[in-house]
């Protein structure tokens, strides 16, 4: 067969269907056409020699920002995305009712990256902070009415659980988030950790139980007043209850809301994460997130394997936005987006929000990514040196 591209020889890393081994991967009409030994490649249009590498699905950063053009958080997606080694990003509600048409023109529809997002219930997004102090910055009918007109793209409703609203409010405005995915039958993305406001601490004990099947606790690592610790570092039962009937847990690293006491704690006490994100912002990049992959090498130095960490930042992302059928994996037939990554041997050391070092021995590195059978090239790195993080002083 003749064949786009063949990826030979790399260490081929698919958790979603179990596969780990040097195996060739082949592409052709920016599909998956077959993943095995010794792939012919021949009459391949090209190749591309992955020995010595991670040949992964393409990873999905679950949480960003991107609104580059209408707020101050926003990346460039492409930065973010495919080059950093990144094939899907969604952006967790950087806009509203009143400004997501813009963000769809200037950027979703513009990305080389795959953008899906979250629509966040204040109408103006995350363009004014704080973002939500009372009920006029709510408009429940224009939100219906764009969740209606960008169905697909938009995966759900964005509440933070921070700010001058909540203190009002309450459990009120996750209510009416709550009312607002309903209504679109989609869910919501609960941001916890509030490092600005004195958010009553017992708040995210009472939003947990509103909280349905398939809808995300994301910065579940904080360490900020509402994080899911009490007193005596102890999970909340609630938390408990929530993964029960199935709400899940995604990291969103963030300039503040990854603590490395806390990540320990949860990890001993049996509290998984589904997906590892970066919620990355341009202060985030220049600061301690810095990318996909600087944030997956934290995860290898929590002491997730290789295969878990692949899994969170591909097939699990992959379901939480509805598209394993697609994305997260290299199943024949499923779209070609597919990352090369290097791992790198020796003395790292990590930083969390609070400038906790972590040290690790393991670091990943984008080298190449393919969108759709596209290959790009990844940008020089958020490090003055590049990709790799710093060494262990």
């Amino acid at each position: 067969m003749s064949y786009d591209l063949v990826i030979t020889g790399g260490r081929v890393i698919d958790p979603g269907r179990d596969v780990d081994s040097q195996l060739d991967v082949a592409v052709s009409g920016g599909r998956i056409a077959a993943v095995g030994p010794d792939i012919d490649s021949a009459h391949a249009e090209r190749t591309v020699d992955a020995r010595g590498k991670l040949v992964v699905p393409g990873l999905i950063d679950a949480h960003t920002h991107l609104f580059w053009h209408g707020t101050a958080v926003g990346m460039d997606p492409d930065l973010a995305g495919v080059r950093s080694g990144v094939t899907t990003v969604v952006d967790a509600g950087s806009c509203g009712s009143a400004t997501y048409d813009g963000f769809h023109e200037l950027v979703a529809s513009t990305a080389t990256t795959r953008v899906l997002s979250l629509l966040h219930l204040a109408q103006t997004g995350l363009a004014t902070m704080p973002e939500i102090r009372d009920m006029a910055d709510v408009d429940m009918e224009a939100t219906a009415v764009t969740m209606e007109r960008y169905r697909g793209q938009i995966l759900g409703i964005k509440v933070r659980a921070v700010g001058p609203a909540v203190l009002e409010m309450g459990t009120e405005l996750i209510k009416l988030a709550r009312k607002a995915a309903d209504a679109s039958k989609t869910r919501v993305m609960v941001h916890i950790g509030d490092p600005l406001f004195k958010v009553d601490p017992p708040l995210t004990q009472r939003l947990l139980p509103l909280l349905q099947p398939g809808d995300i606790v994301t910065h579940i690592f904080t360490g900020q007043i509402g994080r899911v610790l009490d007193a005596n570092n102890r999970v909340l039962p609630e938390l408990l209850e929530a993964r029960d009937r199935g709400v899940v847990f995604d990291i969103a690293h963030g300039r503040f809301n990854m603590d490395f006491g806390v990540a320990g704690r949860l990890l001993d006490q049996g509290v998984m994460p589904l997906t590892i994100s970066t919620d990355l912002t341009p202060a985030g990049r220049d600061g301690v997130v810095k990318s996909m992959t600087n944030t997956m090498s934290k995860f290898l130095a929590l002491g997730f394997s290789l295969n878990e960490v692949v899994r969170m930042s591909t097939w699990g992302p992959a379901g939480l936005v509805g598209m394993q059928d697609e994305l997260g994996t290299l199943a024949e037939g499923t779209i070609a987006d597919i990352t090369i990554l290097e791992e790198v041997r020796g003395e790292w050391s990590y930083l969390d929000s609070f400038d906790r070092p972590l040290k690790g021995t393991k670091a990943l590195q984008p080298v190449l990514c393919f969108k759709d059978g596209t290959q790009y090239s990844v940008d020089y790195g958020p490090f003055p040196w590049g990709w790799l993080p710093n060494a262990q002083e």
